[in-house]
């Protein structure tokens, strides 16, 4: 049986394999636990199907809370840097 724990997600780092990537997330229980650094580490290692199912499964997770994923055009950059003068 699995354990169960409920926190959230610190900070994750991604290192690629041959066939895959394995993902580190850093996980906090609290507060408390996220100012005084006391991550749980969790591996979890992927091969390619598995990455472009959860890569589209957090897409959809995005687009259902209103979340825009692409960067906006570098026209706008340039637009915004000439309304500021």
């Amino acid at each position: 049986m699995a354990k169960q724990s409920i926190g959230a997600l610190a900070g994750w780092k991604r290192s690629e394999v041959e066939h895959g990537v394995v993902l580190a997330l850093q996980l906090v229980r609290s507060a408390d636990a996220y100012r005084e650094r006391d991550f749980d580490v969790v591996e979890v290692t992927m091969n390619d199907r598995q990455l472009r199912s959860l890569a589209r499964d957090l897409i959809r997770a995005a687009h259902a809370r209103g979340l825009d994923l692409h960067a906006r055009p570098a026209w706008w950059r340039f637009w915004r840097r000439r309304r500021r003068r």
